[in-house]
């Protein structure tokens, strides 16, 4: 999913005319749907989608990466499961955010504007029919806690380069969580990364399509 200005509507001439989607956005949504597949996710989502839907959905940071076609270096997410948006909440412009910790947070926002609720419909119509997330929710916080440890820890070092750090940092969470796919797939690079005559910047390049 990435959020961005495109163009709908009817495109063509008078002797062919179709309705369709254009522009980068388009192009880059479709890269990241492809690359859920090497990830061993679900649902991937750009930095623009995460920005105007954190309030509403925890994320995770699964790395950088450039998709075929482009040379930017985009940072991208998986929503991990839906924050409670009523449990903790005072007011119809309350939301809480982390309620999985032992003190969760309230955040209150404006009546007035764009509702974070709102713009979380997209992402929520994505994952409604799949299992993903309630799947990280029933996860016990404490074998969650030790992995999210584990796993944040060999993404930093994995960006920064330090990847004997990294590789120790995500065999440990494969150890808690082993069919974690993000896990396994950045274990396996951080391998291939360690072999001599390799160079790194710590981007995860996908060629093909």
């Amino acid at each position: 999913i990435n959020t961005d200005a495109v163009l709908v509507g009817n495109f063509g001439c008078e002797y062919r005319i179709s309705y369709t989607v254009l522009g980068d956005g388009v192009n880059l949504a479709s890269r990241l749907e492809a690359a859920n597949k090497p990830f061993g996710t679900v649902v991937l989502v750009a930095e623009s989608t995460r920005t105007n839907t954190q309030e509403a959905f925890k994320y995770r940071s699964v790395g950088s990466i450039t998709v075929p076609g482009k040379s930017s270096v985009v940072e991208v997410f998986e929503p991990l499961y839906r924050t409670e948006l009523s449990a903790l909440c005072t007011s119809s412009n309350q939301i809480c955010l982390n309620p999985l910790d032992d003190a969760p947070s309230i955040h209150t926002f404006p009546l007035t504007g764009q509702n974070p609720q709102k713009s979380s419909e997209v992402v929520e119509s994505m994952v409604t029919d799949c299992d993903v997330l309630n799947a990280w929710r029933k996860v016990p916080r404490a074998v969650l806690n030790a992995f999210t440890k584990h796993y944040h820890e060999g993404l930093r070092h994995f960006m920064a380069g330090d990847l004997s750090k990294a590789e120790r940092a995500f065999a440990a969470g494969a150890e808690v969580v082993p069919d974690d796919g993000p896990t396994k797939l950045l274990l396996q690079l951080t391998r291939e990364g360690k072999k001599p005559g390799m160079t790194w910047d710590g981007v995860i390049r996908f060629e093909h399509k």
